[in-house]
């Protein structure tokens, strides 16, 4: 069968065959699904790009979190993703790993911090309370240095963001008290800061407590800063009575420190980061003890010290001067005595030397920076007494006072410091003590019989006068009657005398002093008289 060479169909007959014809591959079917691919690609590339480093967190619990859900975040962006949650080979911690994004990449080195964001209540108030929402996350603070991959996990958020301004600095106390991480730190009653944490030192002797002052109050800490525990109350007890302070209802609850510079120390160069302080008791410890160079002395004192110790003040002329620093008992085995010796610290910037002359140029005293004015004024009488400065409170005090007729008293080096000489103090405790005897002996003489026996025997002479009295009272009546009667006499008789006598001469010569002699027996009667009506047992005692 021929094919027509114009139709090219078969002729009639012929086997049929089938008409080929080229097709267009690239038909808009296949974009939908190349689109596809293509959207995934670049979303996967995306994600590559984006794709940061995996981390290891280690935690003490992971109470909360959840792996391919709990979030990293860095002030609410998220910037990781928990992707797995194990126990460490020995089950003592909790490993987190997460997948961090690249744009964080640099941050994640030594310095960086994570802690888990929960609901939590603490002394600076209740926080986290929008994770009982959102569920709980990882909070990222990044860090400065040398790449790190492995990092432990706070246990609980830092109290300041490690990158606030200001300097952290060191207290040092015997024991922590009432203070807690995140208490407040005040200056003049303004809170400039906050207690980070405490730890024992080294030794486990003192407790080491971080605080941390922002700025720019952190220029307010110098040498001369004494720091204070303000527990929220505060009392003290001192020669004026007891002082009670209350602080805020902070303070109350979680304790707090407050701190103080001198006006004088303000200008010069603040202390360094890092600098070391004592944390004292209270405000008033502080203040007592020396802002400069102390000047340590050793005073020994016998008899009965009760109430000395570490704190006690010490007082030159009734200024505070120091407090003691140590006191211990001592038994002298050459004396066979016991006594007690003290150190004391004494700021030299208290005590002022007047100046020589009129003319010198300082216009006032100069600091006594070492211990020669204390030498020259125990010369002249100056001696340590142990005294009682409040009958209230029972407080002791050491008291420097200049004595006269005291003999002479050497100083004497112990232990590389000077030793001051004591002197008995006749202060409440011997009053008290002879007031103590007074009124035992008078209780002694009341609680006998012999005081009853007295008593009855005086009642009953009183009863037997009275008796007396008043059987003589009618016959006592008729005498002074009769003595006025005899007055009135008298005086009558010398009246007439003087008239029948005032013309003769001679009559006239004794006669004035026999009329005077007449009127004072008449004068004298007449007293006994009324003295004898107001007191008739003078009859029978006599004239007292």
């Amino acid at each position: 069968m021929d094919e027509d060479p114009v139709n090219g169909a078969a002729e009639v007959g012929d086997e049929p065959r089938a008409r080929l014809r080229a097709r267009n591959w690239l038909s808009w079917i296949w974009l939908a699904p190349i689109f596809a691919a293509a959207v995934v690609l670049w979303l996967a590339w995306g994600a590559l790009a984006e794709r940061g480093p995996m981390i290891t967190i280690a935690f003490q619990s992971a109470a909360g979190l959840q792996a391919g859900q709990t979030s990293i975040q860095y002030r609410g962006v998220e910037v990781g993703r928990v992707e797995r949650i194990e126990l460490s080979g020995d089950m003592s911690r909790i490993l987190v790993s997460a997948r961090m994004t690249r744009a964080v990449k640099p941050y994640l080195a030594r310095g960086a911090r994570f802690w888990i964001v929960e609901p939590r209540v603490g002394a600076q108030g209740i926080s986290g309370l929008a994770t009982l929402v959102s569920g709980e996350y990882i909070e990222m603070f990044p860090g400065h240095g040398a790449a790190q991959r492995q990092f432990v996990g706070l246990e609980a958020p830092p109290l300041l963001q490690p990158d606030t301004p200001g300097r952290a600095f060191t207290l040092t106390a015997s024991n922590l008290a009432s203070l807690s991480p995140g208490a407040p730190l005040t200056y003049r009653g303004i809170r400039v800061g906050e207690i980070e944490g405490a730890a024992l030192d080294s030794a486990g002797t003192l407790v080491n407590i971080y605080v941390f002052v922002a700025a720019p109050y952190d220029r307010l800490v110098h040498p001369q800063t004494r720091f204070w525990n303000q527990g929220g109350i505060d009392v003290s007890a001192g020669a004026e009575g007891i002082h009670v302070r209350l602080g805020s209802w902070e303070q109350l609850l979680a304790g707090g420190i407050e701190f103080d510079t001198p006006a004088w120390a303000i200008d010069e160069p603040a202390s360094a980061a890092g600098a070391r302080f004592a944390l004292y008791d209270s405000a008033s410890s502080a203040a007592r003890f020396p802002h400069g160079t102390p000047l340590v002395y050793h005073v020994n004192f016998s008899g009965n010290t009760r109430g000395v110790g570490p704190g006690t003040p010490v007082e030159l002329e009734g200024t505070e001067v120091g407090q003691v620093t140590q006191a211990h008992l001592v038994y002298d085995e050459a004396g066979q005595t016991l006594y007690t010796a003290t150190v004391i610290a004494i700021d030299p910037s208290i005590l002022q030397i007047a100046p020589r002359a009129a003319s010198d140029a300082s216009g006032g005293g100069a600091s006594a920076a070492d211990g020669m004015v204390i030498r020259a004024l125990v010369a002249h009488g100056l001696r340590a007494r142990l005294l009682t400065s409040s009958f209230l409170t029972g407080q002791k005090i050491i008291a420097l006072d200049m004595m006269s007729g005291v003999p002479p008293a050497p100083m004497r080096e112990v232990a590389g410091n000077v030793q001051l000489p004591s002197a008995p103090g006749a202060d409440l405790d011997s009053i008290l003590e002879s007031l103590q005897n007074s009124v035992r002996h008078i209780d002694q003489a009341t609680a006998g019989p012999q005081l009853g026996h007295s008593l009855k025997a005086l009642d009953a002479t009183l009863t037997h006068l009275e008796r007396l009295t008043a059987d003589l009272q009618p016959q006592t009546q008729a005498l002074i009657e009769s003595l006025r009667t005899t007055a009135e006499a008298t005086q009558r008789t010398a009246t007439a005398a003087g008239a029948l006598l005032g013309a003769n001469p001679r009559a006239n010569v004794d006669l004035p002093a026999l009329m005077q002699q007449l009127d004072s027996a008449a004068r004298s009667v007449r007293d006994l008289a009324d003295y004898l009506d107001r007191h008739p047992e003078a009859l029978l005692r006599g004239r007292r």
